[in-house]
Parts: C-alpha cells; structure tokens; sequence
C-alpha cells in the first residue's frame, strides 16, 4: 500500500520531532559538561558556555578515578560477553537441536523469568555472594549480570540455530565429526550473526549496569561506571559539572556501538524472530 505524500510527511515530522524530543537531554548533558560550576547553576541556563572548559572531564580522571572504573567496567562487559555467548548458545544450541521430555516447559521458564523484576534478585544474590565472601568483588557484578542477561541470549540464539541446515551437520557427523566438533565447527560459523548481535547487546548490559554495581560493591576497586557517577552526587554537594561529562564518557562508547553496527543489529533481531 502506498503511503499519499501528506502522510510521508506528517510521518517524518513526527519522527524528527521525537528523534529531537529523546536526543535533547543528551545534548545538554553535552553542553552542560563543558561548563563551570558557575554557569551550570545561572539562570537563566545558558545554551552556549561562555567559558569553555574541559576541568570537568580532568576531575573524570582525577579526583574520581575513572581510569580504574574503566577498567572494572571493560572486565564486567567483557566477561559477561563471554559467559553469555559461552553458556548461552550451548543451551541454545541445545533446546534447538535435542528435544527432551519438558524442554519446551523450560525453554518457556526463561522466558518466564525475565519478566521478573531485576530488584527482587538483588536481595538473594547479596545473600548468595555474602556467603560466599564474594561482595566487592567483580566476579559477583559479573554473575548477577550474567543471570539476568543468559535467557534473552539463549531465545534471541536458539531461532538461529533452528534456521541452520541440518544437512550441513549431518555431512560433518559422515565425515567423522563428532556431535561437539559439528556444534563447534559449523554451527557455530553459520550463526555468527546472531552471534554478533548477542555479543553487542550483552556488551551493552555489562557496560550500563548499575544495579549490581551500586549493590554488590563499595569499594573503587570493584565498582563499574555506572556506580562510580552516582559517587558524585554527596550528601553535601553534588557535582554536576563532573557528572554530565561522567555520562558523556559512559555513553558514548554505546552510542558508537549502536550508530556504526546498526544494520547487524537490526538484521540479527530480524533473522532472529
């Protein structure tokens, strides 16, 4: 059906509209971060700093130590990248290729449990990781992460595997394979895509967490990002010029992600579902 030309039109207005209404706290964020404290608290708000300054993304690195926070968030992302690909598209895998008395019942469990509300796992796994002596430790960030983000990867997975020709497979297992070699050796290259587009949003979940961050540590040296900006709001002051630059830095590398791998994105969701 082909859309009248006042309809394309009000269409992209609307579009251009909402694109502006969500990309303007981020423009101001950016602007705001470039501004002194002075400025950041006139009124009325200016749009453009009258004095430019980059003060507020040194004190990033200085007196809030974002280098060490970065470190802990890239080991976070990283690691849950590998748990989930690892874990995931071997239950994956599974559930496409073998079926077992009650697997569709527990395929639908995960399913079921990201329906659950994150917070109500908080108070478990603090119980969990504290008897474990596991608290201000990044492995108990990563593991909490990591339950969260394993159901959406193994049914965000397991559709690509259905696709995959079983023929393919079963001219490896003629030639000698054995079940883990096919899975390894050809199932997994032919479903690289919806590999990619799992290791991009399992990046991003580390990356932007902050529920476990702020729950399960307290220290610097096992903090994310995400929890070390909310040290900057105290119960005397908060810092909002560091705090608009902390966001920008802590943004931005998801928002490359986003802008330069769209079309993989876009078309793992699709070859996905």
């Amino acid at each position: 059906m082909k859309l009248s030309r006042s309809t394309r039109i009000s269409s992209y207005v609307v579009l251009t509209l909402a694109g502006l209404f969500s990309l303007f706290p981020m423009v101001w964020m950016l602007i705001s971060s470039f501004k002194n404290e002075r400025e950041i608290y006139s009124d009325p708000p200016t749009w453009i700093p009258q004095v430019f300054t980059l003060q507020n993304y040194a004190d990033l690195f200085g007196r809030f130590n974002f280098m060490l926070l970065t470190r802990n968030s890239l080991i976070i992302s990283i690691s849950v990248v590998v748990i989930s690909l690892l874990i995931g598209a071997m239950a994956a895998y599974g559930f496409s290729r073998y079926k077992f008395p009650g697997s569709d019942w527990l395929l639908g469990g995960l399913l079921l449990t990201r329906m659950i509300t994150p917070s109500s796992l908080v108070v478990p796994l603090f119980s969990i990781m504290e008897s474990l002596g596991r608290l201000n430790k990044l492995d108990s960030i990563i593991i909490g992460i990591a339950v969260l983000n394993l159901p959406f990867v193994v049914w965000m997975l397991k559709p690509f595997f259905d696709e995959l020709p079983r023929e393919v497979e079963e001219a490896g297992e003629m030639d000698g394979l054995s079940p883990v070699s096919v899975f390894w050796r050809i199932s997994i290259p032919l479903a690289a895509p919806g590999l990619f587009t799992v290791l991009l949003f399992s990046f991003i979940a580390g990356w932007v967490d902050l529920l476990f961050g702020m729950s399960f540590s307290t220290v610097p040296e096992a903090m994310p990002l995400t929890a070390g900006l909310m040290q900057m709001q105290t119960g005397y002051k908060i810092y909002w010029g560091a705090m608009m630059a902390g966001g920008i830095y802590l943004t931005l590398p998801t928002f490359l992600l986003a802008l330069v791998f769209q079309n993989y994105l876009v078309k793992g969701m699709r070859a996905g579902y």
